[in-house]
């Protein structure tokens, strides 16, 4: 199976104050680093990046695509990535720009606990679903699209039409080669604040 990854780029970051993609991470921006951890988790497949109409990236080794709507959401944000995935990939990995400690381990367990059945897996970790560092098959575009023209904004919604498979800690963790790697899951934290960036910032 073909294995690729979606960097969704393009929200409103209202509670950091500024752009996301933009922060500085060790020398690099946010954007930038999220490339280059799930190119190498999805073992050089194609790597899209979806961004708000008219948004200033760096340059970046990646598809460049372009919301339809700025900030209609992370579902329509999902789907503009997974279309721009067709033919070349049949997974696709999702994450934002905000979980810098995600490693290359973490997005090859989470793609390697889809099954046979599934049109997603999408971890849940400390009681939370995290929707954006969860794997999707490509072939879900038309019932995303179904999910918007009905009105959906939200990726919780996808389970409404896609077989969707919860996986906890244990099941991740037990993945050998991330339990060895991360095996508290920190690849999971995430920042919304200036605060909680430097935080991380600080772990690694």
């Amino acid at each position: 199976m073909r294995v690729g990854a979606i960097v969704l780029a393009g929200g409103r970051s209202s509670r950091m104050g500024q752009a996301k993609a933009l922060l500085d991470w060790h020398g690099m921006t946010a954007v930038e680093h999220a490339v280059s951890v799930v190119r190498v988790g999805v073992g050089g497949g194609p790597v899209c990046v979806v961004r708000a109409p008219g948004q200033e990236l760096p340059p970046l080794d990646a598809i460049l695509v372009e919301d339809t709507i700025a900030y209609e959401g992370p579902l329509a944000a999902l789907h503009t990535g997974l279309v721009a995935l067709e033919g070349m990939a049949d997974i696709a990995f999702a994450c934002g720009v905000d979980t810098p400690l995600l490693g290359p381990a973490f997005v090859r367990a989470v793609v390697r606990a889809l099954r046979k059945g599934d049109d997603a897996v999408v971890p849940t970790i400390g009681g939370r679903s995290q929707p954006l560092l969860a794997a999707y098959r490509v072939r879900i575009v038309p019932r995303v699209q179904a999910l918007l023209d009905d009105g959906a904004g939200g990726l919780k919604d996808i389970p409404r039409t896609c077989a969707v498979r919860q996986v906890g800690e244990w099941e991740l963790i037990s993945d050998p080669e991330l339990g060895a790697a991360d095996p508290r899951l920190n690849g999971a934290e995430n920042a919304n604040t200036p605060e909680e960036w430097a935080a991380l910032s600080a772990r690694s």
